[in-house]
């Protein structure tokens, strides 16, 4: 098994929680083999060093939701939009040392040590959809991304934008209280947001006009403790499309609030679809959300890839 760590998450308290974890692992664990990369560039090459190697069986994402991300994408060819050769029984495991932690959502109790979320069992493996995101760029070029959570414009990727980047009072919540940083983010945005003119196309409906937010997904967790009341699964083939209408700001605190209590469906000002491909077409360069990681795009075409990678069951 290899672990790529990294220390730095979940404002710095990764490599505190991961401890206790990595002693519970190598009791249990004889192959154990834990690397910790300079950064993201490192990450990625250590995961294909080990593919090219002879993988072992399962290559674990210890961090947040951008950690799996990462070696998700580290894992993947565009060329073939499957595991990359010598990785094809490989499975992605993780350890949620994150904030939000939305990748192993929802949580079994027997899968924490220590009160941290564990993925690494090859033997409970299974193949799962991915979304395959191609972008088109703020400089025209186009780029290849691949999720396993969910993707969004609006709202949401402009919070997990500020998130990602917080200062001040939210960068002290952050290490402190994670859903009161969530909180006080999105109220932030909501104030100095403003809607999103955007089409978006599905198999065989289109949607016009301007939106508060669109979340494609394949999970129904995001944002920490926010869900959707969707009918999505991790193998259904599908995309849930989530759209938030443009609202007003109390409308929105509204839905958050929903939100948190996993309500969604039927509420004023929300339209749910589904698709198999996703076109989104927003007026002007915006920030895409890809499992919280933020790409600032012209356009973007998502595609379900299915049962394309082995992911170690929660």
């Amino acid at each position: 098994m290899l672990v790529v760590l990294n220390p730095h998450a979940n404002a710095g308290a990764g490599l505190s929680r991961w401890e206790p974890v990595e002693s519970a692992l190598r009791h249990r664990y004889s192959d154990v083999n834990v690397e910790m990369p300079a950064d993201a560039d490192q990450a990625v090459k250590l995961v294909r060093t080990a593919v090219d190697a002879g993988a072992p069986p399962v290559i674990a994402a210890a961090g947040g939701d951008g950690m799996v991300h990462l070696v998700l994408n580290a894992l993947m060819d565009p060329a073939t939009d499957r595991p990359r050769a010598g990785a094809e029984n490989v499975a992605l495991g993780a350890v949620g040392l994150g904030s939000s932690n939305d990748f192993h959502k929802p949580v079994a109790e027997e899968s924490r040590i220590n009160g941290v979320p564990v993925r690494v069992d090859a033997a409970s493996a299974e193949p799962v959809d991915i979304g395959k995101a191609t972008l088109t760029l703020s400089d025209g070029s186009t780029a290849v991304r691949y999720f396993l959570l969910n993707a969004s414009v609006g709202l949401v990727a402009a919070g997990n934008h500020s998130f990602n980047h917080a200062t001040g009072l939210v960068g002290w919540l952050k290490g402190r209280n994670v859903e009161a940083a969530i909180i006080a983010t999105a109220l932030r945005n909501i104030v100095t947001h403003r809607p999103l003119d955007i089409r978006v196309s599905g198999d065989n409906w289109t949607y016009a006009a301007p939106v508060t937010n669109v979340g494609v997904l394949k999970s129904v967790h995001f944002a920490g403790g926010m869900r959707y009341d969707t009918p999505v699964t991790r193998t259904d083939g599908m995309f849930d499309v989530n759209i938030w209408e443009r609202a007003g700001r109390w409308q929105t605190v509204g839905l958050i609030a929903a939100l948190y209590r996993g309500q969604f469906t039927g509420r004023p000002r929300t339209v749910c679809e589904r698709a198999s491909a996703v076109e989104l077409r927003p007026a002007e360069v915006t920030p895409l959300e890809l499992d919280g990681e933020i790409t600032m795009v012209k356009s973007a075409r998502l595609e379900v890839l299915p049962r394309a990678l082995k992911v170690c069951a929660a």
